[in-house]
């Protein structure tokens, strides 16, 4: 059995590049992921959904990374799993609860506005400022995820309901949550801290769903359903939030929540394909603001100071 200071040096290290695209990878599978669970939730109530999608994760994460798990003190996952699963679980919670009020679009873009939040969540635990380019990079991707998301709306945009309040407090739990994963991410191993993550938010949406949406179903038990949850447990949770929080480690929050935010595009073009849903102006105006946003996030512009020193070495 390792000892703590083996458990924290197995951490996985990849380069910035390949951090990026997993990153990437984790954007499109859960972009793509918002067609099936729109028509599970069209079926099942949210919490079970999400219990059967989290205790599956489970038992799949258990079986396929079970050489590795053995090898590793679990015991001292119980806490950081607890902290992330309650960030998650509240992420979640809040979200679809302003789903309640307000509606798709509104409840998508105010959802992701966790990429403007995260740099100030980061500030706030670090007390280290945020370069300029993140700053900038995080709201344009924001505005540009606006032109997405609320494209076709009218003069309602305007005025902010409850469920927008409460989406936007969901929108600051999956901030902390991401912020958190970074920092505790560092001295766990991915793969056990995320079983125990997805434990953790298994016991808690099973609870939930006991509670406030009465027991299971057996007309739940039809292939499509079964079929989109299968999607939705192998890459919405496990492949994503295992490439998450390994990409995480390897690379600053604030620049991988710009890339993680690129989710909607991939939700529309996949809502394009399989929904015949129409492309707006104000939907192109806004890939091509996030597109920006991911170039600002990405390229190192020279600073005013070293480009000063460079003139006067000259």
């Amino acid at each position: 059995m390792a000892d703590a200071g083996q458990e924290s040096s197995e951490g996985i290290s990849v380069s910035k590049p390949v951090a990026r695209v997993m990153m990437l990878v984790n954007a499109a599978v859960w972009g793509s992921g918002y067609t099936m669970l729109k028509h599970v939730q069209e079926n099942m109530p949210t919490q079970w959904m999400m219990f059967f999608r989290m205790a599956s994760a489970v038992l799949l994460m258990a079986i396929v990374f079970f050489p590795r798990l053995r090898r590793i003190r679990l015991r001292r996952y119980i806490v950081p799993g607890l902290i992330l699963a309650l960030t998650y679980w509240l992420g979640f919670i809040f979200q679809l609860k302003g789903l309640e009020t307000t509606s798709p679009g509104r409840n998508s873009f105010f959802t992701d506005t966790y990429c403007v939040m995260v740099p100030f969540v980061v500030w706030a635990f670090t007390r280290k400022r945020p370069s300029w380019q993140h700053l900038v990079a995080a709201f344009v991707c924001a505005f540009g995820i606006g032109l997405v998301s609320l494209s076709g709306g009218g003069a309602e945009l305007m005025h902010m309901s409850f469920g927008d309040a409460m989406t936007i407090i969901g929108a600051f739990f999956f901030a902390l949550n991401l912020v958190l994963v970074g920092f505790i991410g560092k001295d766990f191993d991915a793969i056990a801290l995320m079983l125990a993550e997805f434990v953790w938010c298994a016991l808690l949406f099973g609870a939930g769903a006991v509670l406030t949406e009465g027991g299971p179903s057996m007309a739940w038990a039809r292939w499509d359903i079964v079929l989109c949850i299968a999607y939705l447990v192998v890459g919405s949770t496990v492949i994503a939030q295992v490439f998450q929080t390994i990409a995480i480690q390897n690379l600053p929050t604030s620049e991988a929540s710009v890339i993680l935010s690129t989710e909607c595009i991939f939700a529309m073009l996949v809502s394009v394909i399989f929904t015949g849903e129409t492309l707006t102006v104000p939907s192109l105006c806004g890939f091509a603001l996030i597109f920006g946003a991911i170039l600002l996030s990405e390229i190192q512009l020279p600073s005013a100071k070293r480009q000063r020193g460079t003139t006067e070495g000259d």
